[in-house]
C-alpha cells in the first residue's frame, strides 16, 4: 500500500560562516550538477530547474559528497560519490548520532538508516535526491499556493516563476518557509529567503537560458515512433519512492508502481506525442504480468481535442499490444496517459507496468497492419488492383 508522504524537517548543513569551506566543488563539478538537476527535474515536468539549483546552493553550496565539505558529517556511501560518504548535516548534534540530513537537498527522516529506509537507496544519488526535492516542493505547493491542486498545476506554477528578483518574491517566501522553517517577516527570514532567490538567479545566469530551457526538449515524435519511458518525450509524476525500475522490456528497462482505487492518480505518466499530424496506430509494450499485473490499466489517448480511453489487462498480454488507430492534429497538448488509479485495491503487489509506447503513421504506410489498415490507403490499393486486372483482360 502507498503510504502518505512523510513530512521531514530539512535543515541546511551549512552553518553560518562555513559557506566558503565548500570550495572543493570545482567549476566543472558544479556545471555537471546543474545538468543532473536540470534533467532529473525535466523528467518530472519541472522545466524551471534553477529554482531547485537555488535550494541546493543554499543548503550545501552544491556539495553532495562529504569530501567536498569536510566540516560536515560522513553519511552512508553514495554511488554519486564514487562509493565515498554522502554529505550529512552537522546541525543535528555530533556526527556519531548519525542524524543529519543527507545530500545536496538535505533529506532527514531521523537517523541515516531511517532516512534511507523512508526514501529508498536512490536518495543517496544526486538524481534521486533531486527527484525527491521536486516531490517535496510539489506537495508543499499544493498545500500553500492558491490555484495549485495537483502535481501538474504545481509544476505549472513553478515553471511560470520568472527568473528576476521582483518576480521571484512569492517563490522565495514560500520556499524559505517550507524548506527552512522560516515563515515570518523577520530580518533573518527575509535574508534567508533572499538567499534562495539570489542563488537561483546566480545558477540561471551562470549557465544561461538555453542551458536551463527544457520546456521544448520533446520537439517531435521520434523517427521510429517509439517513446520509451524516461526519454525526452516522457513525463513521470508522483512520489519517486513508488517508481520501481526493472531490467527487461523494450530497451531492457521498464518500471512499475502499485495501483490505487482513488479517484485521482498519485503516480502517473505521459508519453508526449509532438508534431504528429494525421492517422496513427498506437501500441504499448507489455510483459504478460511479470511486472504488469493490473487488469484495469486505463490508457487515455489525448488527440485532436478529444480523449479516448482504452482499458487493458496488462497481465494477459505480452509484447506490443494495440490500443487502436487515432487521428492526431500535431497541435496543442497531445499525449498518451496512464495513472495508478485503476480502481483496483491500493497495493504494491498489483504492479502497473510503464514501458514504451509506439505511435506509427498509417498515412505513410506504417502501423501494425500496413497501408491497407487506413481506409484511404485501402481504396487506393483496390483501384490499383482493378487497373491491373483491366490491363490483363485487354
Amino acid at each position: 500500500m502507498k503510504l502518505a508522504a512523510c513530512v521531514v524537517c530539512l535543515v541546511a548543513c551549512v552553518e553560518p560562516g562555513l559557506e566558503t569551506e565548500t570550495q572543493e566543488v570545482s567549476t566543472a563539478v558544479r556545471h555537471e550538477r546543474y545538468g543532473l538537476i536540470r534533467d532529473a527535474a525535466a523528467e518530472m515536468g519541472l522545466y524551471n530547474a534553477p529554482l531547485l539549483a537555488g535550494i541546493a546552493i543554499s543548503e550545501t553550496n552544491l556539495a553532495h559528497c562529504q569530501a567536498e565539505a569536510t566540516y560536515a558529517c560522513k553519511g552512508p556511501a553514495s554511488p554519486s560519490c564514487g562509493g565515498g560518504p554522502i554529505i550529512a548535516g552537522a546541525a543535528d548534534g555530533p556526527c556519531d548520532l548519525m542524524q543529519g540530513g543527507l545530500g545536496m537537498f538535505q533529506f532527514d527522516a531521523g537517523t541515516y538508516s531511517q532516512t534511507v529506509t523512508t526514501y529508498g537507496e536512490s536518495i543517496l544519488t544526486i538524481e534521486g535526491n533531486t527527484a525527491q526535492a521536486v516531490n517535496f516542493v510539489v506537495e508543499r505547493a499544493i498545500q500553500d499556493i492558491d490555484g495549485v491542486t495537483d502535481w501538474l498545476t504545481a509544476v505549472a506554477w513553478m515553471n511560470a516563476v520568472p527568473m528576476d528578483a521582483a518576480g521571484m518574491q512569492q517563490w522565495a517566501s514560500f520556499i524559505v518557509c517550507r524548506y527552512n522553517g522560516c515563515c515570518t517577516t523577520s530580518s533573518t527570514c527575509v535574508t534567508r529567503a533572499n538567499g534562495y532567490r539570489d542563488n537561483a538567479l546566480m545558477a540561471f545566469e551562470e549557465m544561461g537560458a538555453d542551458f536551463w530551457n527544457t520546456s521544448t526538449r520533446c520537439a517531435k515524435l521520434p523517427d521510429d515512433g517509439i517513446i520509451d519511458q524516461r526519454s525526452e518525450c516522457y513525463l513521470a509524476g508522483g512520489d519517486p519512492r513508488y517508481w520501481h525500475v526493472e531490467t527487461g522490456g523494450y530497451g531492457d528497462d521498464r518500471e512499475w508502481t502499485g495501483t490505487t482505487s482513488a479517484s485521482n492518480p498519485a503516480n502517473f505518466a505521459r508519453w508526449l506525442v509532438r508534431g504528429a499530424s494525421g492517422h496513427y496506430h498506437v501500441e504499448v509494450h507489455l510483459d504478460a504480468g511479470e511486472f504488469g499485473a493490473s487488469k484495469q490499466a486505463s490508457y487515455e489517448i489525448h488527440h485532436a481535442g478529444v480523449v479516448d480511453t482504452v482499458v487493458v489487462d496488462q497481465s494477459a498480454n505480452d509484447g506490443w499490444f494495440a490500443l487502436g488507430d487515432f487521428e492526431f492534429s500535431g497541435e496543442g497538448d497531445e499525449f498518451i496517459a496512464l495513472g495508478d488509479n485503476t480502481g483496483e485495491p491500493a497495493a504494491m503487489d498489483i504492479k502497473l507496468l510503464f514501458d514504451a509506447v509506439k505511435v506509427e503513421s498509417l498515412d505513410r504506410g506504417g502501423g501494425c497492419c500496413g497501408a491497407s489498415s487506413h481506409p484511404a490507403s485501402a481504396l487506393l490499393l483496390a483501384l490499383v488492383v482493378l487497373a491491373l486486372i483491366g490491363r490483363r483482360r485487354r
